[in-house]
């Protein structure tokens, strides 16, 4: 039995980011069927992964000595050395930073995180803790953490904290609908309005061979996106988003939904339609929506700030061939 008393430095963070931080070299499907099973307790009571932690709340682990024993240091041990690594000069880009946080321009095809099924130390996370133990020049290991995430095949402005009193600031903000997220994506078809408001409840589902899928369902969580028609090219068009809730792959499903799903989407797409246009131009297949502008109360300034990411050159090229 391994013990966890919460502090007030770990108030509001999720149990599994708790878990994954004690439990370095047990994989999150491990964990999250640990919970699932009543292994892992807060309080004596069995709760959910996504479980808000609170001041002087006790974890009871109780799982096997295999999956206590993995070793952190080894874990992180090739972290420090990515900063020196092509990968890391492609892939990390950083667009502000400050002693709070780290805004970065994430890059298509970067998985931000470690999960399940990817426990590569090649996430965007693990280059953000290489750049700031490198930059930091300290001893101790300080471990910055994702504020929000970005799918893996969509680009753009991406939030990281330095520590954990910036994240439960941010996180507040997410909860209270303090961040604005603007999104352009470049779709099939062309909407029939130039400005519109989708408002859908969306469900997740999981699919055998797929993995999560979310779905337009009664009983659905609420979701609420605004679109603006940027420009229209030959049955094909350039739509802004923007975000009023942040459920998963909300801009995907409501783009979708109105019958001009995101070119590349290949979750909730046009299948023949993307075969069609990358047949014969195959270096342009890729996710065509990117995460654009991001805004947010800063912790330290006391005002709202605003980051953009420049559109990819991958976008006009896949313009001209339309």
């Amino acid at each position: 039995m391994k013990i966890i008393k919460i502090d007030d430095d770990n108030e509001e963070v999720r149990i599994d980011r708790i878990l994954r931080k004690e439990l370095a070299g047990t994989s999150l499907s491990e964990i999250y069927s640990s919970i699932r099973k009543g292994n892992i307790r807060v309080n004596g009571k069995r709760v959910k992964q996504n479980y808000r932690l609170k001041s002087g709340d006790i974890i009871e682990i109780d799982i096997g000595r295999a999956e206590l024993t993995s070793d952190k240091k080894n874990v992180y041990k090739g972290i420090p050395s990515l900063v020196r690594t092509e990968f890391f000069k492609r892939n990390f880009k950083i667009i502000y930073e400050d002693e709070w946080l780290l805004v970065c321009d994430k890059p298509e095809g970067l998985v931000v995180h470690g999960g399940t099924k990817h426990l590569k130390q090649d996430t965007l996370i693990d280059l953000a803790k290489s750049y700031v133990k490198h930059s930091s020049g300290k001893k101790k290991f300080i471990e910055p953490v994702l504020v929000h995430r970005l799918d893996r095949d969509t680009s753009g402005v991406i939030l990281i904290a330095k520590n954990k009193r910036t994240l439960r600031f941010l996180h507040n903000g997410l909860r209270n609908n303090k961040f604005g997220k603007r999104y352009v994506a470049l779709c099939h078809g062309v909407p029939s309005i130039n400005r519109g408001t989708i408002e859908l409840p969306l469900l997740k589902t999981h699919e055998r061979n797929r993995g999560m899928k979310v779905e337009v369902g009664e009983g659905g969580l609420s979701s609420r996106s605004s679109f603006r028609v940027v420009d229209s090219y030959n049955n094909a068009s350039r739509v802004e988003v923007n975000l009023h809730t942040g459920r998963t792959h909300q801009v995907r499903v409501h783009l979708a939904h109105i019958l001009c799903p995101v070119i590349g989407d290949v979750r909730y797409g046009d299948r023949e339609r993307d075969r069609l246009l990358f047949e014969k131009n195959r270096g342009f297949r890729r996710l065509y929506l990117h995460a654009e502008q991001l805004s947010f109360p800063h912790p330290g300034l006391d005002r709202v700030v605003t980051f953009t990411a420049p559109v990819p050159a991958d976008f006009q090229n896949i313009l001209h061939l339309l």
